[in-house]
């Protein structure tokens, strides 16, 4: 009986909000900022007006011809005799900037035009650097293969090896981590902000319009209070199922978009164990939060009281996530590193901390097993306080009576 109840509540609730607009606000205000960002980026690109810059070289036909050689610089490259030669190309506009070659100290004077398309200063600068080392190679009478050995850079390649000895790039690894960790850290803030404030409307919506008695008078405490957190949470899963679906139909439909490029490149260094480890983090994590505003919505009277009551939790939440922010400037700091193990942060710190390689995935289970320990605890005695209060209407200061009633579950009844 309370299995067929249970999984009426659940999808009774699950149906209720899935036709909601707030629902469909929230899962695609996200989707259609991306949809008009890329679109602005495509179109600003599409009407891009800028010319290719047109440079004269005044009286140095050497480096006017390695100029023209290297290619480096985005630019049409020409030769003039004279500086006054290259004024009146300016005046007719047919160049846009000019360069001065100084022969006696070897100093260049670069002259744009205003308004004209400008040349790149860094890339010119590192092509004419570049030109004064092979120009003082042959002085020195040194060969090409002579001048690369002296020039050949050295190269450093990081590696991480992994517990079962597995050998990936260290860079791509760590950049990818990082940057699955802040995505995480910002989306699961967000998830919670959301699924708190949907979970305490829904059962602070029945409760001030007395419907909670009559659903009582028909069903347990027990179904109706973990029929709507499995409601919700199915919900959750949904949402996130769309990003995926989403993100990944967008990448098989332009694999050689830029934006596409780069986030499919980041995705790739991630690797599946961390993805494991923080996605299981993240689900134990929202659970746990929806079970705490379930217990604390029970306690209002009506709904202007929702605010009022779920506030301490959103700012719980924002707790973790501030903290996720601080890991990559203090990784090894004994607070966060104590705190990444505690239940309600650590679905944010320990996936930043094991990003940076200061906390392993073995401590990732850690933090995983003390989850799932409280969240069992605090759903079956965290009943007790809603079976307690959920028929039961509160006068006066309502923190004072979500104290009283948080008692419960770390105090049992003697009686």
């Amino acid at each position: 009986m309370f299995k067929q109840q249970f999984w009426l509540v659940a999808r009774q609730t699950f149906k209720t909000r899935f036709r909601t607009r707030a629902f469909w606000l929230v899962v695609l205000s996200p989707l259609l900022m991306l949809a008009v960002v890329g679109g602005i980026a495509w179109l600003m690109t599409v009407t891009n007006n800028d010319k290719t810059s047109r440079l004269a070289v005044v009286d140095a036909p050497q480096v006017t011809t390695y100029l023209k050689q290297e290619k480096t610089v985005n630019a049409k490259i020409s030769e003039v005799s004279t500086v006054s030669e290259a004024k009146q190309a300016v005046d007719k506009g047919k160049i846009d900037n000019y360069l001065i070659v100084d022969p006696t100290t070897n100093k260049y004077t670069l002259k744009s035009v205003n308004g004209g398309t400008p040349v790149d200063e860094q890339t010119l600068q590192a092509a004419l650097n570049q030109y004064a080392v092979l120009t003082r190679a042959k002085e020195l009478h040194l060969s090409q293969a002579e001048l690369a050995a002296l020039l050949a850079p050295t190269t450093l390649k990081t590696e991480v090896v992994s517990s079962k000895g597995k050998t990936t790039d260290g860079d791509a690894t760590r950049t990818a981590n990082r940057a699955m960790s802040t995505a995480l850290g910002i989306g699961i803030f967000v998830f919670l902000t959301f699924y708190v404030g949907m979970i305490s409307n829904e059962i602070a919506n029945e409760k001030s319009s007395r419907i909670m008695e009559i659903l009582l008078a028909a069903t347990s405490p027990a179904v109706q209070f973990f029929g709507k957190i499995a409601g919700i949470a199915a919900l959750a899963i949904l949402h996130l199922l769309i990003y995926v679906v989403a993100g990944t139909a967008v990448a098989l439909v332009l694999p050689d978009n830029d934006q596409v490029r780069q986030v499919t490149s980041v995705l790739s260094g991630v690797d599946s164990s961390f993805m494991i480890v923080t996605g299981l983090l993240v689900l134990i994590g929202i659970l746990l939060y929806m079970v705490l505003t379930a217990i604390i919505a029970a306690m209002v009277n009506d709904q202007s009281q929702v605010q009022q009551a779920v506030a301490p939790i959103s700012y719980l939440a924002m707790v973790g996530y501030i903290l996720s922010l601080l890991v990559a400037v203090q990784p090894n700091n004994l607070l966060i590193k104590i705190l990444s193990f505690v239940p309600f942060v650590s679905q944010t710190l320990m996936p930043a901390r094991i990003s940076v390689q200061y906390a392993s995935v073995t401590d990732g289970v850690i933090a995983l097993g003390l989850e799932i320990a409280v969240l069992i605890y605090i759903s079956w005695f965290g009943l007790n306080v809603y079976k307690k209060n959920v028929l039961q209407y509160n006068d006066g200061n309502l923190t004072k009576a979500a104290i009283l009633s948080l008692r419960g579950l770390f105090i049992r009844n003697r009686n």
